[in-house]
């Protein structure tokens, strides 16, 4: 377990250096440098301005007494209080009445807060466009959870500056202190120098996102992939999988026809028609950013190039055009499927399970119950699987970039709606300030929605380890049902489903982890490095709107493309075809982007000297 920690811990204090090294904001004059931070709503003076009467906790935060709450303590309201919730639900583990019965989370946070949340449940495929409807028409309920992009609903009013309320929140502010996370924060300040999303806050980066293999096919074809990953290329990848086809043939597993590989997140059900979690991997992998990647970046998915000192475009860089040639190359030799960017996860699944296919995209909270899905289908020990570290790319020069995917320690994160403060005044605001900082930042609020009620859903050895109850098992926690009376702890209470889980410590974030997790990352840590963060730029509100009608439209027309490449319905290695797709880029605006971008970047750098 030390050791684990250790690669982790390392991994924040790269993250952590790197991104010091090179942060900057634009601001509201066109141009001119702000030089607010994150750190700049926690100083001394700030809080003493807004928390008269306070007292001081000696951590960056302040009790209040009639409030009741600071750190290392529950929040409990004196009076039984309700706040309105918007829950995104997804189709995986729907909500259900019993969340909310006895041993529910919703009872549980209840028992302990005197909080009851009602909820307005979304689906998940429609939560984002029914968030901006319900903050664009005023109506948003008090607290809207798994928010990856707040930016379009800032410049309407209709959510509030969290920022300036960080200073009541004890557990926010201390995290943020101890784990030294103003370089990550600041990547989200808007132009006035405030954000507006309560992010997830991780001590360390932990990918979540990578390939899981059929190991026992990969190796009867004579691949050893635990020697190959740590220096393999996404080209000599495809010529593994083509040997894997091969062999498969060979063997009467599939036609030449066939696809061994189609995958999930990419497609209907969550792709949004951007080509989903698949291009998103490989792209940053080769340093650029592109599709499902937009809203943890930028506008138009430029990317910062140390080397230049600048942004620049990903969409026309080599870099690009080697990735997709890559995919081409699986698409051509019938590795990987087109129809990949159109179908729905569960068809994905469904090949896997059966054997049709040998790889699909994985993460934490899906291992298990694709594994129960092979079992099912094909077995018990009639198939071994393993998680792969992802493969390298090239950078725009042809250089070999040992990159790995992901490299925030923030995850998706609260807005909290105007419609909250507006109604509830500002005494009674803060309150509920203070229940969404023990929920979402404090380790019991934490511990709580993850693992349920120790004693009774689990239990803590001596070392620390975490173990669940043996009547229960939990596919979002990666524990696997190991006998058919067992209940599924996320299915029957609500506990490690995504409205909750965000952030922590390196020691509550691997609580779950099974031994073969632990190994991947061990891996990871050992064979990949982690990117430098972009410089943050926060534009003013009249630019992000030039901007935005700049970038729209340029976004849409480098998905159009993107996906033309990876079904095969245009060649990314033609010359004519390239020059015509850079053409048509640059035809929407792209050069405005840039420009605006770096101009921010360099007032910036000069206000900084």
């Amino acid at each position: 377990m030390k050791k684990f920690l250790s690669f982790l811990l390392a991994l924040a204090m790269m993250l952590s250096l790197a991104a010091c090294g090179g942060s900057g904001d634009g601001s509201s004059d066109g141009g001119a440098a702000n030089d607010s931070t994150a750190a700049d709503n926690l100083t001394e003076e700030a809080i003493n301005e807004a928390s008269a009467g306070d007292t001081d906790n000696g951590d960056g935060s302040y009790y209040n007494e009639a409030l009741g709450y600071t750190y290392g303590t529950t929040f409990y309201s004196d009076e039984p209080v309700t706040y309105t919730m918007l829950f995104n639900d997804n189709d995986a583990y729907p909500i259900q009445d019993s969340w909310s019965e006895d041993g529910g989370v919703f009872a549980e946070i209840a028992a302990k807060t005197n909080v009851t949340l009602q909820f307005e449940s979304v689906n998940n495929a429609s939560y984002s466009d029914r968030v901006s409807l319900l903050v664009s028409g005023g109506t948003a309920p008090y607290i809207i959870p798994k928010i990856y992009d707040e930016t379009p609903y800032v410049t309407g009013g209709g959510i509030v500056a969290v920022s300036d309320y960080v200073q009541y929140m004890p557990n926010f502010t201390s995290f943020y202190n101890e784990y030294n996370m103003e370089a990550d924060v600041n990547a989200i300040l808007q132009d006035d120098g405030k954000f507006y999303r309560l992010p997830g806050m991780k001590e360390t980066s932990l990918q979540d996102y990578t390939l899981l293999i059929r190991s026992d096919i990969f190796e009867a074809a004579g691949y050893n992939v635990a020697e190959l990953e740590e220096t393999w290329t996404w080209d000599e990848f495809a010529d593994v999988l083509i040997g894997v086809k091969a062999y498969m043939v060979e063997q009467g597993m599939c036609s030449e026809s066939d696809y061994i590989w189609s995958d999930r997140w990419c497609g209907a059900t969550s792709g949004y028609g951007t080509g989903g979690c698949l291009l998103g991997l490989i792209s940053r992998s080769y340093g650029i950013y592109t599709t499902w990647s937009t809203t943890a970046t930028n506008m138009g998915d430029l990317y910062f190039n140390w080397e230049t000192d600048q942004f620049e475009l990903s969409a026309t860089t080599q870099a690009y055009r080697d990735y997709m040639t890559v995919v081409k190359k699986l698409v051509d030799n019938k590795i990987l499927d087109p129809e990949t960017w159109t179908q729905e996860d569960s068809a994905a699944d469904a090949d896997f399970y059966t054997g049709k296919t040998a790889l699909i995209l994985t993460n934490r909270a899906t291992t298990t119950s694709q594994e129960e899905g092979l079992a099912a289908q094909l077995g018990e020990g009639n198939f071994s699987v393993y998680r792969i570290v992802m493969p390298m790319g090239t950078d725009s020069e042809g250089n070999t970039i040992s990159y790995q995917s992901e490299n925030s320690r923030l995850e998706c994160g609260v807005c909290i709606s105007a419609n909250a403060l507006n109604e509830l005044g500002e005494d009674e605001f803060i309150k509920m300030m203070r229940f969404v900082d023990w929920l979402w930042y404090s380790d019991e609020g934490l511990t709580l929605t993850k693992w349920g009620v120790e004693g009774e859903t689990y239990t803590v050895d001596e070392n620390g380890n975490y173990s669940l109850l043996p009547e229960y098992y939990c596919g979002g926690l990666s524990i696997a049902q190991t006998s058919e009376d067992q209940t599924d702890v996320r299915l029957k209470y609500g506990y490690a489903c995504g409205n909750f889980m965000y952030g922590g410590t390196a020691e509550l974030l691997t609580s779950n982890f099974s031994e073969d997790l632990r190994d991947f990352y061990d891996r990871q840590a050992a064979y990949r490095t982690l990117r430098p963060l972009d410089p943050s730029i926060a534009l003013s509100e009249m630019d992000n709107e030039q901007c935005n009608l700049w970038a729209t439209p340029l976004f849409s027309e480098m998905n159009t493309w993107t996906l033309r490449f990876a079904q095969g319905q245009r060649d990314v290695t033609d010359d004519a075809t390239w020059n015509e797709y850079v053409a048509s880029i640059e035809a929407q605006n792209a050069q405005n982007v840039v420009d605006m971008f770096n101009q921010y970047y360099q007032n910036s750098k000069t206000a900084a000297e």
